[in-house]
This record gives C-alpha cells, structure tokens and sequence, in this order.
C-alpha cells in the first residue's frame, strides 16, 4: 500500500508492520461499530497471531468501546477536522499511552508501540492510538475516506495517487455501478 508524502508527487510505503494499528482501528470501527459482530474479533487481530489467539469473549465490550472512541477521530480526519482529531488521539494516547519496546522475534528486534506487559486491550489501544496520531502527524489525514455505496458507510484508507478512491471495496463499486447502468437501461427502454 501507498501514500503520497506531502512533497509532490512523492510516495510513501505503508509498512505492514508499523501500520497495523491504522489498520486494525479502521477495521475495528468497520466491524464493530457498523456492523456489530463480536465473533470477528480473532479476524481482526489475525495481523497478530499471539493476540489472536488470546482473545476472548471477554474482550468484546473493550474492543467494542475502543472502536467507538476511534470512530469519531476517524470522521474528524475524513472531514478535515485534524483539531478535533488530534485533542481526541491525545486523550487517547494520555489514557493508553505508547510505551516503545524492543522485542526479539523470529531472530530480529522488532520496535513495539505499546507496554510490555499489557492486556489485549490497552495494549491495541495504545497501538491504534499511536498509528492514527503518526498517520496525522505525517500528513495523511485527508486519505481516510468513507465508502460511497449507499448503506454501506465502511471506512478507507486512500493510497491513489490522486485521492480518488470512492469505494472501501470492488464489491462496493460493482455494486453501485451495476445500479446505474440498470438506472440507464431503464430510462432509456
């Protein structure tokens, strides 16, 4: 995935790795907040198998209110509002403050964005929090985007070059698409 830097024309990699909590807080918000499923959760943190693993039911109402408190700094970043966005991460980040650690796995040191020793919840708080706060630090606010289909409503993050991602998937866009050629069909028939 891509990302125009501020400087034209210029692009910027997202890593897999530092970028998971972006990531993870768009798909929090998308399946927990829009469409509730406690049973996802194990999906959405399957970019960690160790967390995935650990989850259990238990850590549904935490996710669930982490991803409440993620969606309006999300909406804050789609609508430009960065003050609103930021005096919102910086509570979050007060409350669940990145604590950066080193961690050797699978033979190389890893940087992680939260406490050592932390349950899940706090731990991806802390992460989520972190990544939004580097992502709106960066410059790329404007990249998040909500999917044009009507009633679907899922957040985007925008890697075009141009910003003119409209849709959170193909589905969406096909979807949308195939109504507006019938829409033609009809008008015209």
């Amino acid at each position: 995935m891509t990302l125009l830097n501020r400087e034209a024309g210029k692009q910027v990699r997202l890593d897999a790795y530092a970028d998971t909590g972006l990531l993870v807080a768009i798909d929090l918000v998308n399946r927990l907040v829009l469409h509730p499923d406690d049973s996802v959760l194990a999906e959405i943190l399957a970019v960690d198998p160790p967390s995935a693993a650990q989850v259990t039911a238990d850590d549904a109402p935490g996710f669930t209110a982490l991803a409440n408190a993620l969606r309006p700094v999300l909406d804050n970043l789609r609508t430009g509002d960065e003050d609103s966005a930021a005096t919102r991460l910086n509570k979050l980040l007060s409350a669940y403050p990145a604590h950066p650690h080193l961690a050797r796995e699978e033979g190389r040191w890893r940087l992680h964005h939260h406490p050592a020793e932390t349950s899940l919840v706090p731990m991806w708080s802390a992460i989520c929090a972190e990544a939004l706060a580097r992502f709106l630090a960066d410059g790329h606010a404007h990249r998040i985007g909500e999917c044009e289909a009507p009633g679907c409503g899922r957040l985007f993050v925008d890697t075009t070059r141009n910003r003119i991602r409209r849709f959170c998937s193909t589905a969406c866009q096909d979807r949308v698409k195939t109504a507006a050629a019938r829409r033609r069909r009809t008008a015209e028939g």
